[in-house]
């Protein structure tokens, strides 16, 4: 059976675009059409041309499409250590894997984690980092999020912890996102 998709009215557009957190200026601008175009539109004072209004959607998927989520930055999977295991573990995987944190999980749950600044921290106080276990030297856990967390979130809670972690809706851990990750998320939109 074939269905129809259900026309959009335009008087919508104004439910979509605050739902998209844009003004009306920067609807009109990305659709090329004058901000008092698109009041009146959303006013329903006016009965737009189907290529016009064509723009003004396209311009809507757009600027939803441009509001990336955890999930679009993560990585994954998460490389993650036990409690019980020495940090020398720890030391090694952050060598072969180029990362500088590691969440720490007891079965499935996420109870600290470990930083390069945590073990360098560390290893002033104890001469045996290396055979210490990672359940005497971890912080907290870094901060969780859902998957289709807003990206802006994610860049709030990294101005304080060095990642963040990313679940699913049935709460499995599937992601990681470091700052670097927001730096390249940058430099690929360019």
């Amino acid at each position: 059976m074939v269905t129809i998709p259900r026309p959009i009215d335009p008087r919508e557009i104004r439910r979509i675009r605050k739902e998209l957190g844009i003004t009306q200026e920067e609807l009109a601008r990305k659709a090329g059409v004058t901000q008092a175009y698109v009041a009146k539109l959303e006013a329903g004072k006016v009965d737009p041309r189907l290529s016009t209004f064509n723009r003004i959607l396209q311009a809507l998927l757009e600027c939803k499409r441009a509001q990336l989520k955890a999930r679009d930055v993560m990585s994954s999977p998460v490389i993650s250590v036990k409690p019980y295991e020495r940090v020398e573990n720890v030391i090694k995987l952050m060598n072969e894997h180029n990362i500088s944190q590691i969440p720490v999980i007891a079965g499935n749950k996420v109870v600290g984690s470990i930083t390069e600044r945590t073990l360098v921290r560390q290893s002033l106080e104890y001469e045996d980092i290396y055979d210490r276990k990672v359940m005497e030297v971890m912080e907290e856990p870094f901060p969780i999020v859902n998957g289709d967390e807003d990206l802006e979130v994610v860049k709030y809670l990294l101005e304080e912890r060095p990642a963040v972690l990313v679940q699913d809706r049935a709460g499995k851990l599937v992601g990681i996102i470091t700052r670097v990750d927001i730096f390249r998320i940058g430099k690929t939109r360019e």
